[in-house]
């Protein structure tokens, strides 16, 4: 769902390297051409997956300019996070969560306080973390909710 990116030193500075993306169609012109994907359902888990993870590192709900398809197997993938990781413990105004993957879910719950804070200590600060947590643990009741609400089957896939 999001292209893979590793730090690096390139002439003396830190920065980070991401893959490009190829053959692809970002959102905001699939929608003005009006091409419509070859499997609908398959799309729209895509676009739930991704409104999960905006939710989780707090960054602006199913931007078109920010979500590329892939032209040929329509994957779908999110690009540029520099407004994400706000210290908000609360989840997106306005960018509801009504579905998620099994997987997601179960990867959800597994992440722990003590590993998050090895793997993106020099990244993101303690109230970046902080909040982090605070959403994962909103987003997880969440979903938990709607299993209750309406059952496994229609809130996982």
């Amino acid at each position: 769902m999001v292209p893979p990116i590793v730090e690096r030193e390139v002439s003396g500075r830190k920065g980070s390297l991401q893959l490009f993306l190829e053959n692809c169609l970002k959102e905001k012109d699939r929608q003005r051409k009006k091409i419509e994907p070859p499997d609908a359902k398959s799309f729209a888990d895509a676009l739930e997956e991704i409104r999960v993870f905006e939710n989780l590192v707090y960054d602006v709900c199913l931007d078109a300019d920010d979500i590329w398809i892939h032209t040929e197997t329509w994957a779908v993938w999110r690009v540029d996070f520099s407004e994400a990781f706000e210290p908000s413990p609360e989840l997106l105004p306005g960018c509801e969560i009504e579905r998620c993957s099994k997987k997601l879910y179960q990867g959800l719950g597994q992440i722990k306080d003590e590993t998050l804070a090895s793997a993106v200590t020099p990244y993101l600060n303690k109230a970046e973390r902080k909040a982090f947590l605070q959403r994962k643990k909103l987003i997880l009741e969440k979903i938990q909710k709607l299993i209750e609400e309406k059952g496994v089957e229609a809130v996982l896939f």
